[in-house]
């Protein structure tokens, strides 16, 4: 009876919000629903037979694990192929304290209602690339290498199972109504696998739960789990991986080593930079030394990673593409530059007194204070608790700081140390003492971080920094301080149903679940209307810097242009363009007599000699934000080539748009990346608003501002 009342309720708020966003198919809906139910089904059939788990936060855990390879795995095999004519066991039942449950309820109803009316704009990557290559995949029912022209050429090679999953949700709307918040049930997964990793480590239930509601807490991780970015999604698979690892050495059940399998395998086909903190995971594995039982995890590996990296290599020539396989100073795969080539960019530093400002920008400045000397505390308890797992556990976020620092090229972007986020949460678990005051002082305490988050200060750390870290130290709240006053209310009203629901355990889950649903619907609805003329801003969140101009041409695309094919050029933000319900195709062109070559066809051709563009050249190489030597032949030592740029010949261009089909062209100014080495207007624009501008009679202007323009397309 709660597991139906809850269905009932998300079924509810599902369809209302869908409704007033325009998706009034009612087809879809039985279809998102029934493919949820099959995920669900098979995920929990695979759990309860196959990998039987000890609690009920455990089975959470597993399902939602098992539930994303499902769908990576019938994502793959229906991509790949293209389109063709309960081993439970009773819970402990300990007292949670209202306050974390309440306020993460209360945060989470925000994110989802906030999320439904402003996501996918909410992140640059979610429209660059993210729910981008998810829509082609879906329009063309097939898999493939889509180019990202005007950005980094590593995004259309990179592993692809969060957009697998995107693509699903995608899949029963022919839209992002679900996609578009496709990373909060991984928030929840994450902080589900920190309650129960405290738990294994010891802690009971009521302090348990702390690691996960800070996580949630968490700026980045808030910012990301409204969005569509794949970033959230690979922290979660590293917590699970982790947990799983924990469990399996401690029990080396072959099992348990497959369900490892699987977890990693998900979490290193999701992004490149899992690869990176492999060591982590290696040394969880043989911390009890070498077991044959290990070998039972590769085949969930080599399902759910390996796929992405063969392809890479089969077709471009590395599994890592467009980097180079180097290993002890041997090319074992050459791509398209080296990692010199990747260190030639303004995001890279050798300048350990930034460290802290990444640190404090990748977990959120207010929680990064608060957070130093409760995390020193606890994390010296753990270690006092004796090396295997406390002192391992204790030890990852710290392992995980010199790989970060020292493996990522592009080692002041805060996102990639967003893995070791949760990790680092698990010592607030181990704060407490036998001592009820003392206990009573840290739960207080808490209590007033968790405000504190939530409210914040209209003030910044003063630092000095370079330009793009600007604002990093901001100790801004995570709500606007217009609605504090309403996140209070949900928050009691929150409250008020955990305490209802502490006399029947079984409908607490089931009961807090159905209020975030219903509270999210209702702020969903109500933030289309309570702040006309525009949308109301319940949290403060980071800026995507997408410039309002391109925003403006976006708007009239959505309300002008309906199943056309549309060419894009300038800037590489496509996925706005499809429409709201995927109505439109967009593709970016190539200038020249190449109409299908993507960027690893032109970086072979190139270095074999095969593709000498002829000058003057349209566009030259550069590192990201920083100059190269410009020399002619072979080179891996731009980490922006942009070969597909260089040569352009109007009529080859034309015969392109004619065989895409294209009937409207959106060209973008080009942006601070691209315009000191791309050719351009007095404006911004690249070549093709010059060619299109040439011949009124093929390409008709219907829309413009200073950084977008948009013609009609009638070829001959």
């Amino acid at each position: 009876m709660p597991m139906l009342t809850l269905i009932g309720v998300l079924f509810a708020a599902n369809a209302w919000v869908g409704w007033l966003l325009g998706y009034h198919s009612v087809s879809r809906y039985v279809i998102f629903w029934t493919l949820s139910a099959l995920a669900l089904a098979t995920a929990w059939n695979t759990v309860t037979r196959v990998f039987p788990a000890v609690s009920r936060v455990d089975a959470i855990i597993r399902v939602g694990v098992v539930t994303f390879a499902v769908v990576v795995v019938a994502g793959m095999l229906l991509g790949s192929a293209g389109r063709r004519a309960s081993g439970l066991t009773p819970p402990n039942r300990r007292a949670v304290s209202v306050v974390p449950v309440a306020v993460c309820a209360a945060l989470l109803s925000f994110g989802a209602g906030f999320a439904m009316t402003h996501s996918p704009l909410t992140l640059y990557d979610s429209v660059s690339y993210h729910l981008f290559f998810a829509a082609r995949w879906v329009q063309d029912g097939a898999l493939s290498i889509i180019p990202t022209p005007f950005s980094d050429i590593a995004q259309a090679y990179a592993p692809g199972n969060g957009e697998l999953w995107f693509a699903w949700l995608m899949l029963p709307f022919h839209g992002d109504l679900a996609a578009r918040i496709g990373q909060l049930p991984f928030a929840i997964l994450a902080a589900a696998t920190l309650y129960a990793l405290a738990r294994r480590l010891g802690a009971p239930s009521r302090h348990a739960v702390y690691p996960a509601a800070f996580f949630l807490f968490s700026r980045p991780i808030l910012e990301q789990a409204i969005g569509a970015n794949v970033d959230l999604i690979c922290a979660a698979m590293f917590l699970t991986s982790l947990y799983f690892g924990v469990v399996a050495v401690e029990r080396n059940d072959r099992r348990d080593w497959m369900l490892w399998g699987v977890s990693l395998g998900l979490f290193w086909g999701t992004k490149y930079l899992a690869l990176v903190y492999t060591p982590i995971f290696l040394l969880l594995a043989f911390s009890h030394g070498p077991r044959t039982r290990i070998a039972w995890a590769l085949p969930g590996i080599a399902v759910f990673a390996l796929p992405w990296y063969l392809r890479n290599w089969f077709v471009a020539g590395s599994p890592i593409y467009p980097a180079s396989l180097t290993i002890a100073g041997v090319t074992l795969a050459r791509g398209a530059f080296t990692r010199a080539a990747m260190l030639n960019t303004v995001f890279h530093t050798s300048d350990l007194r930034l460290l802290p400002v990444m640190a404090a920008h990748g977990m959120g400045p207010s929680l990064f204070f608060f957070w130093i000397p409760f995390a020193l505390a606890g994390a010296a308890s753990m270690i006092r608790r004796g090396w295997w797992p406390h002192g391992f556990i204790a030890l990852v976020p710290v392992l995980m700081v010199p790989l970060y620092w020292f493996g990522f090229p592009v080692n002041v972007d805060a996102r990639f140390l967003m893995p070791a986020i949760g990790p680092a949460m698990l010592p607030l678990a181990f704060t407490f003492r036998k001592s009820r005051v003392w206990n009573a002082c840290v739960e207080g305490a808490y209590a007033l971080g968790l405000i504190w988050i939530v409210v914040g200060a209209h003030a910044e750390v003063p630092a000095t920094v370079p330009w793009f870290m600007g604002g990093w130290l901001a100790l801004n709240g995570l709500v606007t301080s217009t609605f504090v006053a309403g996140f209070v209310v949900v928050t009691a009203m929150m409250a008020f149903a955990w305490w209802l629901a502490s006399r029947s355990p079984r409908w607490a889950m089931p009961l807090m679940a159905s209020l975030c649903a219903a509270s999210a619907t209702v702020l969903a609805t109500g933030g289309e209307h309570w702040c006309r003329p525009s949308r109301c801003e319940y949290l403060d969140t980071t800026s995507p810097y997408i410039r309002a101009n391109l925003v403006g041409g976006w708007r009239w695309v959505a309300a002008n242009v309906r199943d056309s094919t549309i060419a894009y050029t300038g800037i590489n933000l496509p996925y706005p363009l499809t429409g709201e319900q995927l109505t439109n195709r967009v593709v970016y062109v190539n200038i020249d007599g190449r109409p299908r070559w993507r960027f690893h066809d032109y970086d072979r051709a190139y270095r074999a000699g095969r593709f000498d563009p002829m000058p003057p050249l349209l566009a030259t190489s550069s590192g990201e934000l920083m100059p190269v030597a410009q020399r002619s032949g072979a080179r891996d030592d731009a980490l922006r080539p942009r070969y597909e740029r260089m040569e352009g010949v109007r009529d080859a261009w034309v015969a392109n748009l004619k065989t895409f089909g294209v009937r409207h062209l959106f060209i973008a100014a080009l942006s601070a990346y691209e315009i000191d080495y791309v050719w351009h207007t007095d404006g911004g624009f690249p070549v093709e608003d010059t060619w299109a501008r040439s011949d009124p009679r093929s390409f008709r202007l219907e829309y413009e501002n200073p950084q977008a323009r948009v013609y009609a397309v009638d070829l001959p």
